[in-house]
Parts: structure tokens; C-alpha cells; sequence
């Protein structure tokens, strides 16, 4: 076997096998379980970390797989180690989604159909260019169908120029009226930084100070950076750095439906609703609260069902939860050119694939 720098975990055969001297500090969340849990063997396991190694699914950094509540598969690559902090990048919208559900459980919110303008006076000006911005919600917000022009998935001007501006919510909802509100999909980060303005509002502290004490706390993570726009917004467009086991945490949250340690974090109501399917933008995908769902067109498989949901970074930070199979596949990488379905997305239907194929 290879020595893997920095750190290597594989159970084989009731064993640990680790390869490297200058291991970090064990995790504490789950217990350890062999590969023939997930009806994979050894070999699979060991060919499927031999091409990541060699590159072949690119610029993968990390993989960790959580079966039955078991860790089973942990590894890092390109100098990746599990203590580095990772900027997760766009999949930093659904901490919006989690935080809506949070506000609504608190008693903050009301409804998530309540209009945009009413929670957000300071921007008068700018909702007041044109009269359909009056009728924006949160769920258009939630869902990408806030009708606001924006550019992100092809150019990636509209991002660029958000972030070179002195406020970025304003710089977003400056943006021109394009379809009525709710009605046609278009991917905007720059919605988050709406929602994470609705929230200090809400709250009075910031979003980031919000989720760390509602959420980062209870569920352990006590490493993380998010950064923030000029005036000290928390960047929910794509600015959380997360380590990749946190990040795993938080769909392990989902997968438990709100629950950790016996307490509720999160209602099991909004985890449902947020997670299921609002509309099908694409024969590629189907959206819920910021989540996607796999369609039946883009996967021929009753391992991706609609009951399987996932949030996919840009640069590749993917996170796959499956409840109907207790499982959930998070991915890191450093990829920058592939889109919504790079090689994080064929890697989790690898995995998919050979599970099937062992049954």
C-alpha cells in the first residue's frame, strides 16, 4: 500500500491500517465499522482509493463515507490533511437553509413566505425599483426563483462583481427584475447573502454567530472560518471554511432528522420539506430549500431516489445523504472548471454503482 500523506484510515479485516507516524487527534462521533457493511470488499475499497490516487476522478482531496452510523472510509490526497480547514464555497447556501429552519423552530420567523421588503427596511431604495421585487419571499429566495437577473453559472460576472462591491445584499437586490418572482429558476448565491442579512435581522447577530451558537456548538465543531462582506455580513454566497469530517456532521444531522445527542437541533418537519422536491428546474435535477434531489432522467438507479439529497460546491465540496440507505458520501476537491457535475458527482455515483453491483 502506498504511504498516503497525510493520513490514511481503512478498516480491513478488523484492523485499523494507518500510514502515516503524525496522525491528528481522533474522531469522536463515530464508531468504526468494516467495509462489508457498505457490500463492498477490501479490494474495491483499495482499487476505488488507487484511483483517486492516480487522479483519475481529478484534483480529489478528500473522502469520507458514513454507513449505519459507522465511519467506514476516511481518506485525504494532495497534501490534504484532516485538521485543514476547506473553503466549501457555494455549498455554504444550505447553512442558510439550515439557519431558516433554525429562525422558524426559534420563533424568529413566522413563515417563509413572507416577503423579502418587509424584513429588510434599510433596502427600501433598492426594492422599490420595481414593484414585483415587493412580492420576492424567502422560498423564492430558498428555491432560485426570485426572479433578480443574475449571471453566475456560466461567467461567474455576477459573483465577481458582488464581491468587489461595498455591499454585497445591496448589490444584489439592485439587480434588475427579469421574471416575476417564483416562477423561472435561475442559481444565485447572491441570494444567500439576502437570507444571511434576513437573519441578523431576525436574530441581531450576525448569521455565522448564529449557526455557531445554534448549530457549531451542539454539534461539536469548534474550528471554522467564515468570512465576511466590506460591512460584516456573513458570506453565505461561498465564504465557509469547514474541516471535511464538520462538514460531514452537518449531513449526518440531517440523516438523524434534527437530532444529535438526543437533542433537537433542527425540526424533523423543516428537514423534510427543505430536503424533498419544490420544483425540477433541469432533467438533471430537482431542487428543494437550497438542496438538489437526483431525477429519475439524469440517474437510472434506486440508489439515487428521490429521497436522496445533496448540496454541490463549485470547486467540488459535495455532500451526498441518503437516508433510504442510512449512508451519507462526502467529497472534497479543489475543482474549478467542472461546474454542478465534475468529477465529485461521478465519484459518489461510483460508489453508488458498486454498492448496487454487491448486492
Amino acid at each position: 500500500m502506498k504511504n498516503i500523506n497525510p493520513f490514511f484510515l481503512l478498516i480491513l479485516m478488523g484492523s485499523c491500517m494507518f500510514s502515516n507516524e503524525n496522525l491528528a487527534p481522533d474522531q469522536q462521533t463515530w464508531d468504526y465499522a468494516l467495509p462489508n457493511q457498505f457490500d463492498l470488499s477490501d479490494k474495491e475499497f483499495l482499487d476505488l482509493n488507487e484511483a483517486i490516487l492516480n487522479n483519475e476522478f481529478k484534483n480529489i482531496n478528500a473522502l469520507v463515507i458514513i454507513k449505519n452510523d459507522q465511519l467506514i472510509f476516511e481518506n485525504y490526497y494532495l497534501d490534504q490533511q484532516r485538521e485543514d480547514l476547506n473553503k466549501i464555497d457555494n455549498a455554504t447556501n444550505v447553512l442558510t437553509s439550515i439557519a431558516i429552519g433554525m429562525a422558524i423552530d426559534d420563533g424568529y420567523l413566522i413563515s417563509i413566505e413572507t416577503p423579502i421588503a418587509d424584513l429588510l427596511p434599510e433596502y427600501e431604495n433598492e426594492l422599490s425599483t420595481d414593484s414585483l421585487k415587493k412580492i420576492i419571499t424567502i422560498e423564492h429566495l430558498l428555491t432560485h426563483r426570485s426572479g433578480l437577473s443574475w449571471d453566475e453559472i456560466v461567467s461567474e460576472d455576477d459573483i465577481k462583481e458582488m464581491m468587489n462591491s461595498d455591499d454585497w445584499v445591496k448589490y444584489v437586490l439592485g439587480k434588475a427584475l427579469e421574471a416575476v418572482p417564483g416562477v423561472r429558476y435561475n442559481f444565485n448565491s447572491g441570494a444567500s447573502m439576502i437570507l444571511s442579512k434576513i437573519i441578523e435581522n431576525l436574530t441581531n447577530e450576525s448569521l455565522s454567530a448564529y449557526i455557531d451558537r445554534r448549530l457549531f456548538k451542539a454539534l461539536e465543531i469548534k474550528k471554522w472560518l467564515w468570512t465576511t462582506d466590506p460591512l460584516g455580513t456573513t458570506n453565505a454566497a461561498n465564504g465557509l471554511h469547514l474541516t471535511q469530517l464538520d462538514f460531514t456532521k452537518i449531513g449526518y444531522l440531517l440523516l438523524k432528522n434534527g437530532l444529535w445527542k438526543d437533542q433537537v437541533i433542527l425540526s424533523k418537519n423543516w428537514i423534510y420539506e427543505s430536503t424533498s422536491l419544490q420544483h425540477q428546474p433541469s432533467y438533471s435535477y430537482s431542487m428543494g430549500y437550497l438542496w438538489f434531489q437526483f431525477t429519475e432522467d439524469r440517474v437510472n438507479s434506486p440508489y439515487n431516489s428521490k429521497r436522496a439529497f445533496y448540496i454541490p460546491g463549485n470547486t467540488g465540496y459535495h455532500l451526498y445523504i441518503n437516508p433510504e440507505e442510512n449512508l451519507i458520501v462526502s467529497i472534497g476537491a479543489k475543482n474549478y472548471f467542472y461546474g454542478l457535475f465534475g468529477p465529485s458527482y461521478w465519484l459518489y455515483l461510483l460508489i453508488m454503482d458498486l454498492h448496487r453491483d454487491n448486492l
